[in-house]
């Protein structure tokens, strides 16, 4: 299977920049480099300028990135490195700072694992190669098992649609995954075909705090479309996402671009896991949460993961799809 390249960013235009653009080139897409302040840009660096240091923020909001190396002095540019760490703290963005303070001659360290490209890499979230492994197992298993015993339920769900409404019987959306990766969604088409079109015309009527849009009785909803938004039978072709690896069955619901435009920078956290079907916000009243409180609520998935808690959360998940509760 096709494995895409990291997608990189350096902060630093340097000589340690240039050395660390050339040893990422065969496995990373270095995507071009931030120039510090009194830092001389090397002309031969070979590398693509994004702007000042000042302007990355900016740059990792808007375009997804897998991790930032700190590629210049710590010596001389502490204060603004301190900060690009902060940044990346604030924003769940990994980063990697040079791992040697000091030039070395027979010198080695004691795992050169931990350092093979002479870097420490760090990140927002626990390093669990193990756990890691064994949630995209589940996810493939229960997400494959899943697609094969709910099939005659599919069947009849594309039928419901396609008899009692005009339009395709899927309906896909562009939402935003892991760092800010863009992967188009699939559902069960719950609502009219110009759904989106008359959504300007609704949000003064919108029930939720935040960027997003929420309604109870929203008019878009077709009748079928009411019964399989309440059961949650509209999400289950998400099943395919989580196939793929666009998503898993435990993690923080994908948003749209339009509400992660809209993030405060402390929200945008929440994207440095894989989104998912189900997570706290499903579990403890959906709809009857506030955006704030449903932010906190992803932030501690985040932060306090483990895959015991997945399979509690999927377990907490069945009664309220059963029964429906907080859905709209």
């Amino acid at each position: 299977m096709f494995q895409r390249k990291r997608e990189v960013v350096i902060v630093g235009c340097g000589p340690l920049a240039r050395e660390t653009a050339r040893d990422l080139a065969p496995g990373a897409r270095v995507l071009g480099a931030f120039s510090i302040d009194k830092e001389p840009i090397r002309l031969d660096v070979g590398l693509r300028i994004l702007g000042r240091v000042e302007s990355l923020e900016a740059f990792l909001e808007a375009n997804p990135v897998d991790e930032v190396y700190l590629a210049a002095s710590l010596r001389d540019h502490h204060l603004v490195l301190q900060q690009v760490v902060a940044l990346c703290e604030r924003l769940g963005m990994p980063f990697a700072v040079p791992a040697h303070a000091f030039r070395l001659g027979r010198a080695l360290p004691r795992d050169s694992r931990l350092v093979a490209d002479g870097y420490l890499h760090y990140r927002v979230t626990q390093n669990r190669p193990i756990g890691d492994a064994m949630k995209r197992a589940c996810d493939v298993a229960l997400s494959g098992i899943g697609l094969a015993l709910l099939s005659p339920l599919f069947a009849a769900v594309a039928a419901g649609v396609k008899l009692t409404s005009k339009g395709p019987v899927f309906f896909k959306q562009v939402r935003v995954g892991l760092r800010g990766r863009l992967f188009e969604m699939y559902k069960f088409r719950s609502m009219v075909v110009d759904a989106e079109r008359q959504l300007e015309t609704l949000k003064t009527s919108n029930e939720q705090t935040g960027p997003v849009f929420k309604m109870k009785r929203d008019p878009r909803v077709t009748s079928i479309g009411r019964v399989i938004r309440k059961f949650s039978i509209d999400e289950l072709p998400q099943l395919l996402n989580v196939l793929k690896g666009d998503m898993s069955i435990v993690g923080p619901r994908p948003p749209v671009p339009s509400e992660v435009a809209r993030y405060a920078p402390w929200q945008r956290r929440r994207l440095s896991v894989r989104p998912g079907l189900t997570c706290f916000w499903q579990v403890q009243g959906r709809n009857e949460i506030g955006f704030d409180e449903w932010m906190l609520l992803d932030l501690q998935y985040v932060d306090q993961w483990s895959f015991a808690k997945d399979l509690e959360l999927i377990g907490r998940t069945v009664p309220v799809v059963v029964t429906g509760r907080g859905a709209s």
